[in-house]
């Protein structure tokens, strides 16, 4: 009986807190609105879940980006410098490579591929050892340094169409297609290479409807260097030779030619795709074309040379022994009729 009384007092006691607590909540509301609770927030010692992950990856930054990106995230690190093409300027936030249309921010799925896969054929390395938490607080800070971030959004990635030549083992139909509307209608070597004499242009651009031309550009078989958007030369990839930093397999190519490459002369080539005649009304192009010029992309970087032919690679046929730690080395003989005199002449 004792402890019920006991009980009872304290609970009294606790009423008129209660009330003013309720009172003080019911004023807040009216006044503020409700509360979403939803969202980690800050308060106390306590940091939301948004400022651990950048703290957690300005740490990461400082470890392995700032000796070329830069203590602001500019691109004017110590090894800037030597480097070329110049490492990405995080504060203008103008990302080459990414799923999304040319010139809008990337998704951080872009990002993501960028940080683990690297740009072939520049300083910037995959760095595909580093823990999913680590490079997710990466991509949070570099975010962060740019003031794009706060006044836009990511956007959304392009539309992927569908693919009509995915199941078709061969792809020469693909190939042939992909050659008429890379160099008749979407004229790809104003920039790149041009692949076909210039006859064969003008043939593939007559099918396109499209007048022919009887003066080419200079130099129609090379790439055509033109400035970016930071004022620097840059040389459109020739298919046949050059590196293609964000992947080389058939659907990195269609990302790369749909969205578009930001900050260069590349367009956003999927929202273009769709072209009707002029003389019957039918479809002449449309947004699935963009495979057929990605395969016949590939096709070009599939005839290249290789750089060595398997009749040059020699395996060394005779085993060399591994000897332990302390044991005595004995020199490998080699019989006389093996060795070639060889005579030296005098200057």
């Amino acid at each position: 009986m004792k402890t019920q009384g006991w009980a009872s007092r304290f609970l009294a006691s606790l009423a008129p807190l209660a009330f003013v607590l309720a009172g003080s909540g019911c004023a807040d509301s009216k006044s503020t609105g409700d509360v979403d609770t939803s969202r980690a927030s800050e308060f106390g010692f306590q940091t939301s879940v948004r400022t651990s992950l950048v703290e957690e990856g300005k740490r990461v930054y400082l470890t392995y980006c700032i000796g070329c990106h830069g203590e602001k995230g500019d691109g004017n690190g110590e090894a800037a410098r030597f480097l070329s093409p110049r490492p990405r300027d995080f504060v203008r936030a103008n990302f080459k490579f990414s799923s999304t249309r040319a010139g809008l921010l990337p998704a951080d799925v872009d990002l993501k591929r960028t940080i683990t896969d690297g740009l072939k054929g520049s300083s910037m390395p995959g760095w595909d050892l580093l823990p999913a938490r680590s490079v997710d607080a990466l991509i949070a800070y570099i975010k962060s340094l740019s003031p794009r971030w706060e006044e836009q959004d990511s956007a959304s990635p392009i539309p992927l169409v569908n693919d009509p030549y995915r199941a078709i083992a061969d792809k020469t139909e693909a190939i042939e297609r992909g050659k008429t509307i890379y160099h008749g209608f979407a004229t790809c070597w104003t920039c790149h290479p041009s692949y076909v004499p210039e006859e064969e242009i003008n043939s593939h651009l007559a099918k396109m409807e499209n007048p022919t031309r009887d003066v080419f550009r200079d130099k129609l078989f090379e790439s055509e260097g033109k400035p970016n958007k930071e004022g620097e030369m840059i040389f459109p990839p020739d298919f046949h030779r050059d590196f293609l930093r964000s992947g080389v397999q058939v659907d990195d190519l269609y990302r790369s030619i749909a969205a578009g490459i930001t900050g260069t002369a590349m367009p956003t080539w999927v929202d273009s795709m769709t072209y009707k005649s002029e003389k019957t009304g039918e479809l002449l192009v449309e947004p699935a074309d963009v495979w057929a010029i990605s395969y016949y992309v590939h096709s070009l970087m599939q005839s290249r040379p290789a750089k060595i032919a398997e009749a040059d690679v020699s395996v060394r046929e005779r085993p060399h022994r591994i000897y332990q730690v302390g044991e005595p080395f004995e020199p490998i003989t080699i019989d006389d009729d093996t060795t070639t005199d060889v005579d030296f002449e005098e200057d």
